[in-house]
């Protein structure tokens, strides 16, 4: 099935002016496309030189001297990139590619060092489901844990949503993929993101899952989790999936060889039953969630659901918390470290609630 998607704009122009070609081109469009402008490159050239050598904050003779030697002798027009955001109708200029991402990943250093983070950004990631998703893929995109994401959701905007995503209300009735790499191409407009607005399904399944080195499992629908789990294991991929309630996560090692579904909770058969099933079953759900370990006011909410509750709850806080937690695991497995095949309960409340009583 062709689903018909929208055309949106989630990436800024670039013109890179050490480009004579793309340097000409850039002052025809910004004489046409008028707009803010936000110019602060001799800032953040001084940033860049700093944060390589620190004595020259006192050095000011030697600073100037270092800044004529690294515009060259074309001289600030020919230096830097022009970032047009057409959302935003503004004009940003940034600093090359590579000084961007040295300067802008700078303060990682060296809870992450240089080599890991050249080593991260070799690295793809894939989300499906973008609430949980969401934090996540901001998180990755802020550390740079990865060099690009994958994103898969379906779901427009809605008002709703503003409880947990983090975008303005200027994209209501926007997809959700296209409100988070536009998000992300604002903090970061190098980085590489690529869309799947018809979410993850059959039909596009083999063209998200090649290339990635993790996948987060941050969807709803029960054909599309068996789905990733599927693919994953057959790809050997691992998969990350972290549900906000008692701040469970799962991390399933399907690059490690004879790995079960789900830490064994899932059999071959019940998967296979799942890839083509349209609705939950009780005990597809069980499978998933452990009713039996969720929080009180969880299966309170999930009883409700349909009658009071239009929809399962979920907090920003245990929306962000989740995806730090999943992006650790990530950039950790990443890394090299020995991260087990496992589910974890990372509730902070109630780790508060312990140490007082």
């Amino acid at each position: 099935m062709v689903v018909d998607v929208p055309s949106y704009t989630t990436q800024p122009v670039l013109y890179r002016l050490e480009n004579r070609a793309e340097r000409v081109a850039c002052e025809q469009a910004m004489r046409h496309r008028k707009g803010e402008v936000v110019d602060t490159l001799e800032e953040q050239l001084v940033e860049w030189l700093v944060t390589r050598t620190p004595a020259l904050r006192q050095q000011p003779d030697t600073l100037a001297e270092a800044i004529q030697r690294e515009i060259g002798e074309e001289g600030w027009e020919a230096f830097g990139t022009w970032a047009w955001f057409p959302w935003r109708q503004t004009w940003v200029r940034l600093l090359p590619e590579s000084a961007f991402v040295a300067v802008r990943t700078n303060r990682n250093r060296n809870k992450i060092t240089s080599e890991e983070q050249a080593q991260l950004a070799t690295k793809c990631v894939g989300i499906a489901g973008l609430s949980v998703g969401s934090a996540l893929a901001m998180t990755l995109a802020m550390e740079r844990i990865c060099g690009k994401l994958k994103l898969a959701d379906y779901d427009a905007l809605e008002l709703s949503n503003l409880n947990r995503i983090q975008t303005g209300v200027h994209h209501l009735g926007v997809p959700k993929a296209v409100a988070i790499a536009r998000a992300i191409a604002e903090v970061d407009p190098y980085f590489e993101v690529e869309l799947f607005q018809e979410g993850f399904t059959p039909e596009n399944a083999e063209a998200f899952m090649n290339g990635l080195d993790f996948v987060c499992d941050a969807c709803d629908q029960v054909r599309a989790k068996a789905n990733l789990r599927w693919h994953a294991k057959a790809k050997g991929i691992p998969l990350v999936m972290e549900t906000s309630d008692r701040g469970m996560l799962d991390i399933e090692r399907y690059d490690e060889a004879g790995t079960p579904f789900l830490h064994g909770r899932i059999s071959d058969a019940m998967l296979e039953e799942m890839r083509s099933a349209s609705t939950w079953k009780p005990e597809f759900f069980d499978a998933f969630i452990d009713v039996t370990q969720a929080s009180a006011r969880g299966v309170g909410s999930l009883q409700a659901v349909g009658t009071t509750l239009v929809g399962w709850p979920q907090l920003y806080t245990d929306v962000a918390a989740g995806g730090a937690h999943a992006a650790q695991v990530i950039r950790s497995v990443f890394l090299g470290e020995h991260i087990p095949d496992a589910r974890h309960y990372l509730e902070w409340n109630e780790q508060l609630l312990e140490s007082v009583n």
